[in-house]
């Protein structure tokens, strides 16, 4: 009679013989000792599971049991690899009731055993259980018996025990047929030679785990797309006089740039005739002639012109509203100034030619000359918007778009 082994020790002793074991769940603590006692124990069952769809499946059978039978259903299960795979610890369902003439000759270790003709004690209070995956009429494999064997010679070497205090399910209980195919006397001598080894297999077999459920990978999030590195096109009606926007600026620099520069001062922001001009030069370069050199950007000539996105600027969206920052033209502001100052110098020219200084000097003529320049621009500024009728936008000049094939 002996105290049963702790897990832990149990654990040690499987692996001391060389096998590879599988821990499933909580085993360790996984039993019936709620419904019966366990221990003393006095030997070892081996069992085989009868039919089975999968090996995996008659695995967790016996972890868990089924609703007349709870599991679990014996400590270990030897699958037909050889591992062996711990399903519980403690009282387990698999012995159940079987003879106690049979029990005595385990614990005097006796060579021979009695005829189980009756079922009248507690086997599972007393015997540790290995069921072995087998239908109960397939071969054997070699490294499944061999597991077997060393199984039950690590029980029996940690308790100190020999191979009779092993058995089989068929030689315990009346009408058991199992394990099927195998003489219970040849496997404990099986079990001897394994005792007789002193437990130094060799190299032993590494612990297999039980795979984990694979985690579902999480979809990668898709990367920001990067900003646009050139301006896009803002559409052919973006284009007119008056119109400002920093783009214009910098279209005109890539304008110089590319030696189409019909600029004759510093190019800004407001769309004028000086931008049409430049611009129809870029075109004509690309290949565009007549009303296809237009100097009205289309498409293709933008996207060839490669113009920076301006930093801090809002992208120029096709159609927006004009936001014009002058209510004249530039080139109508430009011919109104030169109509004034011609006037004003031939003006002074025949007061000093006629010597008509008598109010006062040539000089103060001079500077009242300077001083009313702007106010006069502006009237005539006023007097030309209202001739041609713009009032207060820029359409007042018609431009010329790009043909309805968007070539340029």
């Amino acid at each position: 009679m002996a105290t049963p082994l702790s897990a832990d020790r149990f654990l040690s002793a499987l692996k001391h013989e060389g096998l590879g074991v599988v821990e499933h769940g909580r085993w360790r603590t996984h039993n019936r000792n709620t419904h019966g006692d366990w221990g003393p124990v006095n030997g070892v069952v081996i069992h085989h599971t009868g039919p089975y769809s999968s090996e995996a499946e008659m695995v967790e059978l016996c972890r868990v049991g089924y609703q007349d039978l709870p599991g679990p259903l014996c400590h270990g299960v030897i699958d037909r690899s050889g591992t062996v795979h711990l399903v519980g610890y403690g009282r387990t369902n698999h012995a159940g009731l079987g003879d106690r003439d049979v029990l005595l000759a385990v614990i005097a270790e006796k060579k021979s055993l009695p005829r189980d003709n009756e079922a009248d004690t507690d086997g599972n209070r007393h015997f540790y259980g290995f069921e072995c995956i087998n239908t109960g009429s397939q071969p054997w494999p070699a490294a499944q018996l061999d597991a077997m064997a060393r199984a039950a010679a690590a029980v029996c070497r940690a308790h100190g025990w020999n191979e009779h205090s092993v058995i089989g399910h068929k030689e315990w209980q009346p009408g058991k047929p199992d394990p099927g195919g195998i003489d219970m006397d040849d496997f404990r001598a099986r079990v001897a030679r394994h005792l007789k080894s002193g437990g130094t297999p060799g190299k032993p077999k590494p612990t297999p785990r039980p795979k984990p459920a694979p985690r579902p990978v999480p979809k990668p999030k898709p990367s920001p797309k990067p900003a646009p590195k050139y301006a896009a096109y803002p559409g052919k009606d973006f284009f007119h006089n008056g119109r400002s926007s920093p783009v214009i600026e910098a279209m005109a620099k890539r304008l110089i740039a590319e030696g189409c520069d019909s600029y004759d001062t510093r190019p800004g922001p407001v769309w004028n005739e000086a931008h049409r001009r430049s611009y129809a030069a870029w075109q004509i370069r690309r290949g565009y002639h007549g009303a296809d050199a237009d100097g009205i950007p289309g498409p293709a000539t933008w996207t060839a012109l490669r113009i920076p996105r301006t930093a801090g600027a809002t992208e120029p969206t096709p159609n927006q509203s004009a936001q014009e920052t002058d209510p004249m033209p530039q080139a109508l502001a430009d011919i109104a100034e030169r109509t004034i100052a011609t006037y004003l110098q031939t003006l002074l020219g025949l007061m000093a030619a006629s010597h008509t200084t008598d109010l006062v000097s040539l000089s103060a003529w001079q500077a009242a000359a300077v001083a009313a320049m702007p106010a006069a621009l502006s009237a005539l500024k006023s007097t030309l918007g209202t001739v041609i009728g713009r009032s207060g936008t820029a359409s007042w000049l018609p431009l010329r778009r790009d043909p309805a094939t968007p070539s340029s």
